[in-house]
């Protein structure tokens, strides 16, 4: 099997770090890197945080594990090609895009995030303006 369309494992391996940075007397600088937490550095995290953590990129490789698996080698690069087609699409400049296309796409258009609830304009904020428009000239 191709392995740039493999289904990724969901248990990702136990990577420990162990970071500790000290300053010009031989102590950690709170004030510069805020307060360490030793047992947090030192300790594995739980194998379901990094697993969260890389969702979307995981779902999107598993369907293209099984894209691939179906119907060989070309249904997985034009689900990439769609998908990066669908990315690039978006408004004029100084115009936010809500990239339709790719929600679609990626299935996401009938779910709601916290996003869809508080990035709206509001009312006491100014409305985007072009960088070369003059409003008042």
């Amino acid at each position: 099997m191709n392995q740039q369309f493999s289904i990724p494992t969901l248990r990702p391996a136990a990577i420990s770090r162990v970071t500790t940075e000290t300053g010009a007397f031989g102590v950690v600088d709170t004030l510069r890197s805020g307060f360490v937490n030793t047992r947090s550095e030192m300790t594995a995290k739980h194998p379901l945080e990094q697993s969260e953590l890389m969702y979307e990129l995981n779902e999107h490789k598993i369907k293209l594990g099984m894209a691939y698996k179906i119907g060989g080698a070309a249904l997985p690069l034009t689900i990439q090609a769609e998908r990066a087609s669908a990315a690039r699409i978006g408004r004029l400049p100084g115009i936010k895009s809500s990239y339709l296309h790719l929600e679609v796409f990626a299935g996401t258009d009938e779910d709601l995030t916290i996003e869809d609830v508080f990035e709206g304009p509001t009312p006491w904020d100014e409305m985007p303006e072009h960088p070369r428009c003059n409003a008042t000239a």
